[in-house]
């Protein structure tokens, strides 16, 4: 659900009120398509323009906005110089557009960036004093749109007007003739004929007049006349601010979901939460209709979303040659038969005529075991033009062949196994992180796995020092450390831990190895439970309600010999079931 014109009114209304006067401390670009910037007035607001076609949005994140992909594009570098250290100076809504026009301050001069939340035709657009576009986050040649271009040093041009009615200036006569003589839904009529109406303003409109979404026609004018003044009347909320902020749901327990936000309440969808703020309707809608994929929850989408596809390749590469090596894979059963096959054919040979396509076979009278009397005849295939000994030998070099892949294949396949899940540890790692020094990790892993150029991972010099384990202090004393991906898995086992401290990890599952510090003490009932809650919440079952989690001593854990880091084997263990939960925030790293 895409900003409609109202609701863009309304956190044009709430941003005024709070960054208008600040100075721009930071900016960032958090994806392709979006900049984040850190406003200072009272406090430090970050707010975050997004042109992506998903979710177009200008709002402020409650958490603080970082990089999240590699290289600066041509629109961040310029607002660097121009917005970087500039004062906000003012915020403007076209009138029933959804754009935004925010205005800047600063020792370069004066400039404005244009946020333009269309969905898929969305941008952000930086212009100079005079009009004249600076660059753009999305570059519009003639060849893409004659009409409208947008690049560096072309005058910019606001999206062309809608030939439609003006809502809240047309004369009401003929709008009402003209909504008669329309087709379809009353709702949908009043959209086709007027500008800046989106469709669940225009169904709350009707609603609110007549009872129902789609009231059946005919309608008589008066209905159409309440219609008309009800649309206005919620227009006019950018006049008169008097917001009334609502989330409508649908379903019910577990299965209710966030549907529709507006900056009014959402009357006509019944099931409808009111809220204080249009932001926190927003945020409300975001977290419920996507809490991983919004920008604003997860700061890091954009270089997530590259290593996940890097390791989805991969693992999709891994899978293929497992697959391949499954179907290789001879059966000892199949084995027997092909040997049984050419012994048959040399004992039976004198039977065998010059040009026979087949050998027929009675086990029983082959053997004269009485076991195999009941079993039926065989049939096997010949080569008419080689002679028994010759099938005979064929069948004896495919039985010595498959005999060797029966040898040599079980160890690349459990080989490839031991991959497929050190790349599935590896994509936990990437769910995990909550900075990017840990993306880095997981950069640098697929570099020394051969998944990715070395070069260009291990050669470039991290973002910010590296961090070591978590570190926590349970509330008894006893201090618990915490691996965050696969390297720190290794060093929290093979580095940190005594051989009789207690190790923790998720069931069967990639995740965190978790070490509490005990060296062969009791350790309470609590800080077990903790650990263990820590384990499961570290780890790719995160989101279930209830994790098996296994514990055992740090020396019965063993790395898997040729396995990469992380990667272990243990025994002796027990198993708790608990519900996930985070480490404090306030815990120690080194």
């Amino acid at each position: 659900m895409n900003y409609d014109a109202l609701t863009l009114a309304a956190v044009s209304e709430a941003l005024r009120a709070k960054l208008v006067g600040g100075r721009v401390q930071r900016v960032v670009r958090p994806s392709p398509l979006s900049i984040g910037l850190e406003v200072y007035t009272e406090r430090r607001y970050q707010l975050l323009l997004s042109a992506e076609p998903q979710g177009p949005t200008a709002l402020l994140s409650d958490e603080k906005l970082r990089r999240g992909t590699e290289k600066p594009s041509p629109l961040l570098l310029l607002l660097r110089k121009y917005v970087e250290g500039a004062r906000l100076r003012g915020i403007h809504q076209p009138e029933l557009e959804r754009a935004l026009h925010i205005h800047f301050e600063g020792a370069e001069g004066k400039v404005t960036l244009v946020c333009e939340l269309m969905g898929r035709l969305s941008n952000l657009i930086l212009l100079d004093a005079g009009g004249t576009i600076l660059d753009a986050a999305k570059r519009i040649s003639a060849a893409i749109n004659r009409r409208r271009t947008i690049l560096p040093g072309q005058p910019y041009l606001p999206p062309p007007a809608q030939e439609k009615l003006h809502p809240l200036t047309a004369d009401e006569r003929a709008w009402l003739n003209d909504l008669l003589a329309a087709e379809g839904p009353l709702w949908r009529r009043l959209v086709e004929m007027a500008f800046g109406l989106s469709p669940t303003l225009a169904r709350e409109a009707v609603y609110r007049a007549s009872g129902a979404v789609e009231p059946p026609p005919p309608w008589e004018m008066a209905l159409l006349t309440e219609v008309l003044r009800t649309a206005r009347d919620l227009l006019r909320l950018a006049e008169t601010g008097a917001w009334a902020p609502s989330v409508a749901y649908e379903g019910e327990g577990a299965v209710r979901h966030a549907v529709a936000y507006a900056p009014y309440a959402l009357t006509h969808l019944g099931d409808y939460t009111p809220c204080e703020t249009i932001e926190e309707a927003l945020r409300r809608y975001m977290r419920d209709r996507a809490p991983v994929e919004d920008i604003a929850q997860d700061p890091y989408l954009a270089a997530r979303r590259r290593l996940k596809e890097i390791i989805a390749e991969a693992q999709a590469r891994q899978q293929a040659r497992i697959d391949s090596l499954r179907r290789e894979l001879p059966s000892p059963e199949a084995l027997a038969a092909l040997q049984w096959r050419a012994q048959a054919i040399l004992a039976l040979a004198w039977q065998i005529q010059p040009g026979q396509r087949e050998l027929v076979v009675e086990p029983y009278a082959l053997t004269g075991d009485p076991a195999d009397a009941q079993k039926s005849p065989v049939a096997i295939p010949l080569d008419p033009a080689l002679s028994p000994a010759e099938n005979a030998q064929a069948l004896f070099r495919e039985y010595r062949k498959r005999q060797a892949a029966l040898e040599e294949i079980p160890p690349r396949l459990a080989e490839a196994e031991m991959e497929l899940a050190y790349l599935q540890q590896l994509a936990t790692d990437v769910d995990l992180a909550e900075n990017r020094p840990q993306l880095e990790a997981v950069e640098r892993a697929l570099a020394e796995a051969g998944y990715r150029p070395r070069a260009a991972a291990l050669n470039r010099r991290p973002s910010t020092p590296m961090a070591g384990p978590l570190r926590v202090t349970a509330p008894d004393g006893t201090l618990i450390l915490i691996g965050k991906n696969s390297a720190q898995n290794a060093e929290v086992t093979f580095r940190h831990a005594h051989p009789d401290d207690l190790w923790l990890h998720a069931h069967n599952v990639p995740g965190a190895h978790i070490i509490i510090r005990c060296e062969g003490r009791p350790v309470a009932e609590e800080t077990l439970i903790l650990a263990a809650q820590w384990a499961a919440y570290y780890s790719a079952n995160r989101a279930m309600p209830r994790v098996p989690v296994d514990y055992t001593l740090r020396r019965y854990v063993r790395p898997i010999p040729g396995g990469r880091p992380g990667m272990v084997t243990y025994r002796e263990e027990r198993t708790l079931i608990v519900s996930p939960a985070p480490a404090p925030k306030e815990a120690e790293r080194r």
